[in-house]
């Protein structure tokens, strides 16, 4: 397995560009939104803030500076359309991973933190609800709250779970109530559900992530149209700093944003950027990397039950690697059904490392979709050799960080090569995006500002030297992910 370590080692490495210009198509965007590809005249420059990135952080960090701040400029900065990154291609889910996080959080940062965590998440996903009904969203979102039934297809990973839920329990009581253990005859007997060990029901939602966001950015350019600008198909090409820029007038506005469309002068950088991270900055790369992700839509044709406004399902199963085909399976399958199609939203990773461990979407593999296709029908006691109507498929770029924890806080010299002290971060949040997002974006833009989060925002999520020289580094993320060759 040493080649197979070797190829990791290099992949997480290697820049990952810019968001590419022709990526696979969302089902989500199907119908574009009326900001899709908004622009100003020309580029705008000397803004207060750059937020680089137009996904539920980078509206979460431009919604809470602009709140917070009576008169604060804030330019967003799109390589591609609105909301065309991870939040515009992910599975639609609202659901925590507390439960089967707990264990390995709790061993790795002791049992505060990792309630910390854990509390951040849940809620992170009650303030995702909040979000959607102050914007009158929830029609247009198609938000439904429900239970997740997350599914273990084997004994060893039914029994993990249950240990980390006993030991969530005993340290966080309100927060080990939150889960239901189901034994293997009452996921099949009550939830249709083939093949199982053993499942956990927590509440949960999913929602149309894309039609929210874009909902939000459009109520947010209305009320505060001298102030805030989106700039999409500007994709930014460098960050530059230079006590050159120090005169009267460009003093507070000491960072140079190259993009494609011309330079932009601002007082702070926030990058939002997630997968895409390293490529702006380098020195953050082997710590953050992309991860690639497919997604496809199934039509059952009511062959099953519509549970669409009551379940959405996770099945876990233990990683797996198949040195003839070089094919990894990642542990883990998302499912969401629409309330008014039946479609169901499928998601998961399965293929090889070259092709996960990636930033390009702009296609998706054949042997993923056709994997998806198959598996699915099962878990409802169907047949692999009939799988359902394809309606969708696509990839999408999440970004994975070595330690599995996302990045907020200020962006030290050291990760920036640059002197400047205005240059930000909120981004890897290892597939659980909408868990963690909402909150991570207010909490930068509030620390910004100069206020105190610690009291809500996990200390575990911070740029400290003992987590830079630590967890933080690319080795680590080659150990996470060769951990079960």
């Amino acid at each position: 397995m040493a080649s197979q370590k070797e190829l990791v080692a290099k992949l997480v490495m290697v820049d990952p560009g810019l968001p590419r210009p022709n990526p696979t198509q969302s089902y989500w965007q199907h119908v574009p939104h009326t900001l899709a590809n908004t622009q100003s005249a020309s580029l705008p420059t000397d803004r207060d803030f750059a937020v680089i990135g137009s996904g539920i952080t980078g509206l979460s960090v431009a919604k809470t500076l602009l709140e917070r701040h009576p008169s604060a400029t804030v330019t967003i900065l799109e390589a591609r359309t609105l909301c065309s990154g991870a939040t515009g291609r992910n599975g639609g889910q609202m659901a925590p991973n507390a439960g089967e996080e707990y264990m390995h959080l709790a061993e790795t940062h002791g049992s505060e933190m990792a309630g910390n965590i854990a509390k951040f998440t849940f809620r992170n996903l009650e303030k995702m609800q909040e979000l959607i009904k102050e914007y009158d969203a929830i029609e247009t979102s198609e938000m439904q709250l429900l239970k997740k039934l997350r599914v273990f297809l084997t004994d060893d990973a039914f029994n993990d779970f249950k240990k980390s839920i006993e030991r969530l329990k005993a340290e966080h009581p309100s927060l080990g109530e939150l889960y239901t253990i189901l034994d293997r005859e009452s996921v099949l007997k009550d939830h249709g559900i083939h093949g199982a060990s053993g499942g956990a029901l927590v509440p949960a939602g999913t929602v149309w992530p894309y039609r929210l966001v874009t909902k939000v950015f459009a109520a947010l350019m209305k009320k505060y149209p001298d102030r805030l600008t989106i700039e999409t198909n500007t994709p930014v090409e460098s960050v530059e700093y230079s006590e050159s820029f120090a005169t009267p007038v460009t003093s507070v506005f000491p960072y140079v944003i190259q993009t494609s469309r011309g330079p932009l002068r601002a007082g702070n950088v926030v990058y939002c950027t997630n997968g895409h991270t390293g490529h702006l900055l380098p020195k953050l790369r082997g710590c953050v990397h992309p991860f690639k992700g497919t997604m496809t839509v199934q039509d059952p044709d009511a062959t099953v039950p519509n549970r669409g406004a009551s379940t959405s399902w996770g099945f876990h199963y233990p990683e797996r690697y198949d040195p003839k085909t070089e094919i990894c399976g990642y542990g883990l399958y998302y499912l969401g059904q629409n309330v008014k199609s039946g479609y169901f939203y499928f998601g998961g990773e399965e293929a090889r490392m070259d092709e996960t461990i990636s930033a390009d979407d702009s296609f998706v593999g054949d042997y993923s979709v056709t994997h998806l296709q198959s598996v699915l029908p099962q878990f409802f006691g169907k047949t692999a050799a009939a799988p359902w109507k394809l309606v969708s498929s696509w990839s999408g770029i999440m970004g994975f960080s070595s330690d599995g924890l996302p990045l907020v806080g200020r962006l030290p010299l050291s990760l920036t090569g640059r002197k400047g002290t205005g240059e930000w971060i909120a981004a890897a949040f290892n597939g659980y995006g909408m868990a963690n997002c909402l909150m991570s974006g207010e909490a930068l833009a509030l620390t910004i500002l100069g206020e105190d989060v610690s009291d809500w925002l996990p200390e575990a999520y911070g740029l400290g030297e003992k987590r830079l020289r630590g967890t933080l580094t690319p080795p680590e993320a080659v150990k996470a992910l060769t951990a079960k060759l």
